[in-house]
């Protein structure tokens, strides 16, 4: 008699339509067996033993007469081994004969579903690698610094980056890491209204209009040819435009008196927080009538020639900025030579005479912060009575009037502070600013003895004008 196994069934022939656990342990290589699922039509589990001895178990079921198979996995047979168990391979056996009776070919819907499956994981990919690619606010504003760099002053960049870090970056981390394109109006305002309560009005503005050119720059950019960063924005409007800064009523008339402005030469040295490089650098503003204190601070030390006792300023106002600097030779008095002098014993191994630790010159906003100081200190207190407001810019309306005052003409004050300068005088200035300079020389030593009286250092007697220091 042949050998049959526990169901007397022969080895390797298709072992009953309801197995057991039992059964399928017992399975040699090349059996088989079927497990057949409830209800007609709904298809069978097809248990395969391979030479490994490894059970593979299979949905069976028919389209159109022919029967199909669709991989379930390998019997789990111990619990050390890996695979599902009958239980788990029936209920996915369930599953898929669900699928057959809605969809009909198991196996070409599972081909379509994981077809799905790869294009939605490969569209998330493309939006996750897009949304890695899309810069932040922070992205922005620092792809808008670099945009102005050789297109504004050095000093406009560096107060760029300053202002990123004390307005942006350190006290706001979370808004400037949010994408640019999420930004809202009320980011714009949480970024704007502590500088704005902190007293800093004209600051807020500023920074205001800093952001609306950042996000104008970020609405274009993507379009531009040849660029460097490859960060994208996605900006769809400029949510800083939004935003209205109420327009704060700055003194445009604010001039220091005499007293006021001795004061100041006389005591901005020993102010404490004003370093000795700064108390110079408003001297020199001073004594070379008024000068624009941004245009001084921008010299190296090649604009400087003390044997013809000039100095030559750039000035770029308009639009033109950093392209369309308009030269202006300043003449030097003994005064001035001096103050140069001094700022060489400090700074004369840097570029820039006017700087504190060599890397760069002065900040726009450090002048303003040095005037602070000097008026929150007891210098600021003239007779009992504390000196009004007033910033760096005053300086130049102060030597202005003081040339007005002496009896100095108003085209030769214009001339001397480059003001007004205008059509074909212009033009020609321009193109040669030594054709000004005797005009100019004989403002700056006009003004120069102005000051002088100012400073105590002459008086008047009638109609002369007597030294208070006995001459030599």
């Amino acid at each position: 008699m042949s050998e049959t196994d526990e169901i007397g069934r022969k080895p390797g022939k298709n072992i009953g339509k309801i197995v057991t656990d039992a059964t399928l342990r017992a399975l040699k290589p090349g059996g088989t067996a079927t497990d057949s699922l409830p209800g007609r039509g709904n298809g069978a589990i097809y248990f395969d033993c391979k030479p490994s001895g490894v059970v593979a178990a299979f949905y069976r079921y028919a389209i159109d007469g022919k029967r199909r198979k669709v991989h379930l996995g390998n019997y789990k047979a111990r619990p050390r081994d890996t695979g599902r168990t009958l239980a788990e391979l029936r209920g996915e056996a369930q599953r898929l004969a669900l699928i057959s009776a809605k969809y009909g070919d198991v196996a070409e819907y599972l081909a379509g579903q994981e077809a799905a499956a790869t294009v939605d994981r490969i569209e998330r990919q493309r939006i996750a690698e897009f949304n890695a690619a899309r810069g932040s606010f922070d992205d922005l504003f620092l792809d808008y610094i670099e945009s102005r760099r050789g297109k504004a002053t050095p000093g406009v960049v560096k107060e760029l980056e300053r202002l990123h870090k004390t307005n942006m970056q350190t006290p706001h981390p979370a808004i400037v890491n949010m994408k640019a394109r999420d930004i809202r109006a009320d980011h714009i305002l949480t970024i704007l209204n502590p500088i704005w309560e902190r007293g800093s009005k004209v600051q807020a503005d500023r920074m205001r209009s800093f952001l609306v050119a950042a996000f104008n720059y970020g609405l274009t950019v993507e379009s531009v040819v040849g660029r460097a960063n490859s960060k994208v924005y996605g900006l769809e409007m400029n949510p800083a435009a939004t935003i209205k800064v109420e327009k704060v009523s700055v003194p445009v008339e604010r001039a220091l008196s005499d007293v006021e402005l001795r004061q100041f030469w006389e005591t901005i040295e020993s102010t404490e927080g004003v370093g000795p490089t700064m108390a110079l650098l408003f001297k020199l503003v001073i004594s070379t009538g008024g000068q624009r204190i941004k245009n001084i601070i921008e010299t190296t030390w090649d604009d400087y020639d003390l044997d013809a006792r000039t100095v030559r300023l750039i000035h770029r106002k308009g639009r033109g900025g950093q392209t369309m600097g308009r030269p202006h030779l300043v003449p030097l008095t003994d005064r001035s030579v001096a103050i140069v002098t001094q700022a060489k014993v400090i700074n004369g191994n840097h570029p820039w005479p006017w700087t504190t630790h060599g890397k760069q010159p002065f900040v726009i906003s450090s002048p303003t912060h040095a005037v602070v100081d000097w008026l929150d200190s007891k210098h600021a207190t003239i007779e009992g009575q504390k000196v009004t407001s007033f910033s760096p810019r005053d300086l130049r309306r102060t030597c202005a009037q003081l040339m007005q005052k002496h009896g100095i003409d108003d085209r030769l004050s214009d001339l001397l502070q480059a003001h007004g300068q205008t059509g074909v005088v212009a033009a020609h200035y321009r193109n040669n600013p030594e054709a000004a300079l005797p005009e100019k020389r004989r403002a700056i030593d006009l003004f120069d003895h102005a000051l002088a009286k100012v400073l105590g250092e002459v008086k008047e007697q009638a109609d002369n004008v007597v030294p208070l220091t006995p001459p030599k």
